[in-house]
This record gives structure tokens, C-alpha cells and sequence, in this order.
């Protein structure tokens, strides 16, 4: 299979997907998801992007971010993903690839479509039975205790609409 192809469009919103090798439940452990969170959140406090929302389920994390400046999704994803299995390798006295070598990325085409995938990603959990309503599941940014710039983002008022025609910040 060839690798996917990535488009990189400045100032958009990106919906983006990475899976663990070969599924391994990963995230299962609550200090591998604490390591994957912390990670997400330090990338965001060093203002790396704005984060919208995401949800780390036992294989597979997603991710709503708008980059900032020239910061392009695939140094996000290469940065979330070299210093999770860093630290996970370490915290399991372990060698080796965690993550698949790909990942997904979609552009957020308007409000209605960050809506959307903000459902989506928080109804994974209840999908799954995890739990019974989004805000209930500790890895995600639907529960109450992790802040996101969701509504500074759709508070703005930048061209015509808040992300624009097409999902432009």
C-alpha cells in the first residue's frame, strides 16, 4: 500500500486519525493515555496549534486542531507520535514501533462539518460502550476537565463566518 498523501492548506482545520500497530490496546493502560495527553496538551500550550477536541480510545486517538503559524499536521503527528512511543517505551521498559507509520487527516470544511466530527469523535466511547454519555469518558475533551479553544474558535468572527466558506480560520 502507498503511503497517503497529505494535503497541507494554512490557517484550515484538520480532523486527524492514528492508529496503534497492528491495533495493540495501548490505551487501555491509564499511564499510556495520561503520556498521549500530556503530550497533545504540552504541544498546545507551547501555542503548536488550537485544539478543538479528541478522544484516545485504546488503539487509536483522534484529533480536531488548527495549526498555528507554519506548522504544518504532519509535524503535529510526528511529534504526538515520536514522544508517546518514547515515553510509553520507557514507562514499560520497552523497545519498538507503537504507532502505525500513517495517519488520516481530513480538512474541516465549515462549522457544520467540525460539528460534525466533534460528535463523532466524542460519541466513539459511547459507540464502543465505554460509557454512557461522551462527558463520561476520561480521554476525551468532552469530559468537562480538559479545556479546548473550541469556542474561542467559534466565537471569532473572521471573513463571512467563523471558519469561513471552507473551513479556513
Amino acid at each position: 500500500m502507498g503511503k497517503l498523501k497529505h494535503f497541507i492548506i494554512d490557517g484550515y482545520c484538520y480532523f486527524l486519525t492514528s492508529t496503534t500497530e497492528w491495533r495493540k490496546q495501548i490505551f487501555n493502560n491509564f499511564g499510556n493515555a495520561q503520556i498521549l495527553c500530556n503530550i497533545i496538551y504540552n504541544l498546545r500550550k507551547r501555542e503548536k496549534f488550537f485544539l478543538l477536541g479528541f478522544t484516545i480510545m485504546p488503539e487509536h486517538f483522534h484529533l480536531i486542531i488548527i495549526p498555528k503559524g507554519n506548522i504544518v499536521v504532519s509535524w503535529v503527528m510526528q511529534e504526538i507520535k515520536k514522544g508517546s512511543a518514547r515515553l510509553i517505551n520507557i514507562r514499560s521498559n520497552t523497545k519498538g514501533k507503537i504507532w502505525m507509520d500513517e495517519f488520516y487527516d481530513y480538512v474541516i470544511r465549515n462549522e457544520n462539518d467540525l460539528i460534525k466530527h466533534l460528535n463523532y469523535i466524542y460519541n466513539n466511547a459511547v459507540k464502543r460502550r465505554f460509557v454512557e454519555v461522551p462527558s463520561e469518558y476520561p480521554w476525551s475533551s468532552a469530559n468537562p476537565k480538559f479545556e479546548t479553544d473550541v469556542e474561542e474558535i467559534l466565537s471569532r468572527q473572521v471573513g463571512t463566518t467563523v471558519l469561513g466558506t471552507r473551513g479556513r480560520l
